[in-house]
């Protein structure tokens, strides 16, 4: 994903900007396991946005592949719009497939 995301930003002009943006990241994503219901709350307006990268990936010769999964991934939640309130195992839980849930 982060090649993906160099690659379109050369091809925007906009590479050295990424590289600065992304030196202060400082986020521990995989470890903070509580933000995910608040992340299943706003994945509603999300997906879209995801559907959007993977047209201009798609557009510029680059692999959508990534953007797209995230889209679905996304989309598992829209039933959760703004649901701040859900718990973890919940939240879990609607990313599986009706088939997975057995």
């Amino acid at each position: 994903m982060a090649a993906v995301s160099h690659a379109l930003a050369a091809r925007h002009g906009v590479d050295a900007e990424l590289t600065l943006e992304a030196e202060s990241i400082t986020s521990r994503i995989l470890a903070e396991v509580d933000c995910l219901p608040s992340v299943a709350a706003r994945a509603w307006r999300w997906a879209p946005e995801m559907e959007e990268i993977a047209a201009t990936l798609r557009s510029t010769g680059l692999p959508p592949d990534l953007a797209e999964a995230g889209a679905t991934v996304l989309r598992h939640w829209t039933a959760d719009k703004d649901r701040f309130d859900l718990p973890l195992e919940k939240v879990l839980a609607h990313l599986h497939t009706p088939d997975d849930q057995d």
